[in-house]
């Protein structure tokens, strides 16, 4: 029965080079994989089964590349796409960023040498670099949270600047006029940028002011709740905070109360995301909720589309959000 040294024999190349034509791994040269299958199809029925398996690339395989496990968007939308891979009877690879962009990159490279059918990336950031990896992919990429369609690559996207432009108007409209923002790093273009370019707008289109600051930090209540303290001493007149997110709002809203004051009366506070935290801190939290299970369905069914060839043109899908109205503003 032929294995990878009567393949590498035939074919005059060395059983590791086998090996990544059959992986279908980068760096290998087009002519050097064409005589790697040709000597696979010459060798016998379980070559041929191999060979077949290139050909095809069905490996029923989805790779799903994350930037944290404990954010609830992260988990209403694993829950959302898995159910419509599960119906297409194929299977979830999953892999954790760290919110570490050059893992975003290996981690597309890592999927395609497992010869994944597509990947579903929840990008926190999009640079020429990770567009490079995208390009380079054989697998077709569907981008969650970030635009990449100028790069003609498939996105669905959260209508981030509104919820911005919306934040302030609700600000506005609870009686604030010192108002502030609470993002996160500026390489994440949607949830930093986007949201504080819609507050701006707002505020120097309906009241020709400004806000107060633009901090920055992590995706975590410690990181709101240090901002905060330290934001409250630099702002004494702040009475409106808006935060990126709802566990740095929840964060923030701690501090608050320690500097004795109270959010929702004295400093108006709101978020993004309808965590369930929300719900139940005090005060509640006001807020702007996001589809993340119905986004995560709709960016597999993309993903399956494009891998069945049922897409022809690339598509941005920009999905919208609902208010959420509860004690902080």
């Amino acid at each position: 029965m032929a294995g990878l040294h009567e393949v590498a024999k035939l074919s005059g190349v060395s059983k590791s080079t086998v090996s990544r034509v059959i992986n279908n791994e980068y760096g290998v040269k087009a002519s050097t994989k064409e005589k790697v299958q040709k000597a696979i199809e010459e060798c016998g029925y379980v070559a041929n089964q191999v060979a077949r398996d290139l050909k095809s690339q069905k490996t029923h395989l989805i790779g799903v590349i994350v930037p944290r496990m404990s954010s609830n968007a992260t988990a209403k939308g694993l829950d959302g796409l898995s159910s419509i891979i599960d119906q297409a009877g194929k299977h979830v690879l999953l892999a954790n960023s760290q919110q570490d962009n050059a893992k975003e990159i290996e981690y597309i490279k890592r999927f395609n040498q497992k010869r994944v059918e597509g990947i579903l990336l929840y990008a926190t950031h999009l640079d020429s670099a990770l567009v490079k990896a995208i390009k380079e992919s054989n697998a077709p990429v569907v981008l969650i949270g970030q635009d990449g369609s100028l790069f003609n690559i498939p996105s669905i996207i959260y209508d981030d600047v509104s919820v911005g432009f919306s934040a302030g108007q609700r600000l506005i409209e609870a009686g604030a006029s010192n108002i502030g923002f609470i993002g996160v790093n500026s390489q994440d273009i949607a949830v930093d940028q986007c949201r504080f370019q819609g507050l701006a707008h707002f505020l120097q289109h309906s009241k020709q002011i400004d806000p107060l600051f633009h901090s920055r930090g992590e995706f975590t209540i410690e990181s709101g709740y240090q901002q905060t303290k330290q934001l409250l001493l630099d702002w004494p007149q702040l009475d409106g905070l808006f935060c990126a997110t709802d566990r740095i709002a929840i964060g923030a809203m701690k501090a608050i109360s320690e500097s004795n004051k109270v959010s929702g009366k004295d400093i108006k506070v709101l978020g993004v995301g309808n965590d369930e935290l929300a719900q139940v801190c005090t005060p509640s939290l006001s807020t702007f909720n996001y589809a993340f299970d119905f986004t995560g369905k709709k960016a597999a069914q993309m993903l399956l589309d494009l891998i069945e060839n049922k897409q022809a043109v690339v598509s941005k899908l920009v999905m919208s959000f609902e208010s959420i109205s509860r004690q902080s503003c």
